[in-house]
């Protein structure tokens, strides 16, 4: 498990930059193709929701590596996710849903959440950043 982390934190972030938008306009196809072409319809979409934004999260924060987490990235997911939305309601067939809205906070809330446990992790271990090295920390328990 180690190798996969030092080969991924390896990359560099320029790398990541590309993949994050990607996968912003892979978000963005995603929601607004009609349901009935969703491969992943069979999936609760509140979860997808959670998973999608937990995995944004985690490539911006690759994509713009800083020692402290700035109020931009959570602030610009949630508009993105707003913006998905009002790109629904312009569809015929999706709609504008306050419930995905806080799904994908919920998303959001959980990847802080999870950033915040590896740095008081850290601490009791050392002091250090959440890339790279307190990723080694948690594969390492």
């Amino acid at each position: 498990m180690n190798e996969i982390i030092t080969t991924l934190q390896a990359i560099p972030p320029e790398s990541w930059r590309i993949l994050f938008f990607c996968a912003l306009a892979f978000a963005l196809f995603m929601s607004l193709i009609p349901g009935k072409w969703d491969p992943t319809r069979f999936i609760n979409d509140k979860v997808k929701h959670v998973l999608t934004f937990m995995v944004l999260f985690l490539l911006v924060d690759l994509a713009f590596p800083m020692a402290e987490l700035p109020w931009w990235k959570p602030a610009g997911l949630m508009a993105f996710g707003v913006f998905i939305e009002v790109c629904q309601q312009m569809t015929r067939n999706r709609r504008f849903s306050i419930g995905d809205i806080v799904a994908n906070g919920v998303g959001i809330g959980l990847y802080l959440l999870i950033i915040v446990s590896i740095g008081s992790l850290s601490a009791s271990e050392g002091n250090c950043q959440p890339w790279p090295e307190c990723m080694r920390l948690l594969f390492n328990l």
